[in-house]
């Protein structure tokens, strides 16, 4: 397989059949801390800029757009109203180093926050969620989250310049944040028993092909890299193992994944039989990986620690294509490939 460079003056990353797969090098020095290197970001946050299409997709994947509502006294009518744009990321280095990536995308706005299980890259100040705005306005949201970007960008509107909401623009915001996942909670409910519905905007789908960066912002999110080594009784040494691509989505986004399906021209959509109302595009023949899934993904780079996931698949990806499952050492070391990446990885 051919090294992948992204080439620059300070960085570079490499995508290469051997065994120390992934170089990073970044300007300036690391800082650790619990035997986990978190990067200096005083010298290197210029060095990759993310095209805006990956961060459209990373967004459709693993962002949100919140309005939330907070009890407040000094506020006119008790709750103070504020807007969010969040991404979440799973706590890893390669991950932080990501929404680095994001936050110099946004100009340096926001701040990156960590809890127990997360990293949260978040904007909330007013005139800097404008930014926000104007990029999704110029890179649509793909999914159903675009529904919510429309809601949220109204209520965006009935606050700009405005320190306190009128009555009927409050219930208005109400409203819209009712038609949003999480809903109103109680003690808004409890104060503002009866609040006029609204109808939510119907979400009409691109026909146009997708961007692959695009994509491969959506496969850093919900993509998944995957070698299924398994037991298999007809086969010579009682094992075998088999690459396989997969993006998962909630129902309400399938045509999101049929369009995949259709600018990949390869692999299928199906049901999910273990997750209810979830479906799965997936490419498992070895041909498709090999000259369709590899090739795009040394074209549309990913960033976060997913990186580390795409290297190792496409190890093993090799060794099946040359027919190495099939004898005791090749088989061996997809084992310890497959057991090494995904959830089982430790950093």
């Amino acid at each position: 397989m051919p090294t992948r460079r992204v080439p620059h003056n300070n960085h570079s990353v490499r995508l290469c059949n051997n065994r120390s797969l992934l170089t990073i090098k970044y300007k300036g020095i690391y800082k650790t801390k619990n035997n986990i290197r978190t990067y200096c970001t005083t010298e290197n946050r210029e060095m990759i800029k993310l095209n805006p299409w990956f961060v459209t997709g990373l967004t459709d994947g693993d962002g949100s757009l919140y309005i939330t509502t907070r009890k407040d006294l000094t506020s006119r009518h008790g709750f103070h109203i504020s807007l969010e744009y969040k991404i979440t990321a799973v706590i890893h280095p390669l991950n932080f180093k990501l929404l680095e990536l994001v936050q110099t995308f946004f100009d340096g706005v926001g701040i990156i926050t960590k809890d127990k299980n997360a990293y949260q890259y978040v904007i909330r100040n007013r005139n800097h969620l404008s930014k926000v705005r104007e990029h999704f306005e110029n890179y649509p949201l793909q999914t159903t989250k675009h529904l919510h970007f429309q809601l949220w960008c109204r209520v965006l509107d009935l606050k700009q310049g405005k320190d306190h909401l009128t009555l009927a623009d409050f219930m208005e915001v109400l409203a819209i944040k009712a038609l949003f996942p999480e809903g109103l909670n109680d003690s808004v409910k409890a104060a503002f028993p009866v609040i006029k519905s609204i109808t939510k905007p119907e979400f009409i789908s691109s026909t146009s092909k997708l961007n692959g960066h695009w994509i491969a912002g959506f496969t850093q999110a919900d993509g998944t890299f995957g070698l299924n080594y398994h037991k298999v009784t007809q086969m010579r040494l009682g094992y075998t193992c088999q690459g396989q691509f997969r993006i998962s989505q909630h129902a309400r986004d399938l045509i999101v994944l049929n369009r995949i399906l259709v600018y990949f021209c390869c692999g299928s959509t199906r049901m999910n039989r273990k997750i209810d109302q979830v479906y799965v595009f997936s490419v498992a023949s070895d041909s498709d990986l090999m000259n369709i899934i590899i090739p795009f993904f040394q074209k549309y780079y990913i960033y976060g620690a997913k990186l580390l996931d795409l290297e190792d698949f496409s190890r093993g990806v090799h060794i099946i294509h040359n027919k190495g499952h099939l004898t005791p050492e090749g088989l061996n070391e997809l084992k310890k490939i497959a057991y090494g990446m995904n959830a089982y990885r430790k950093f």
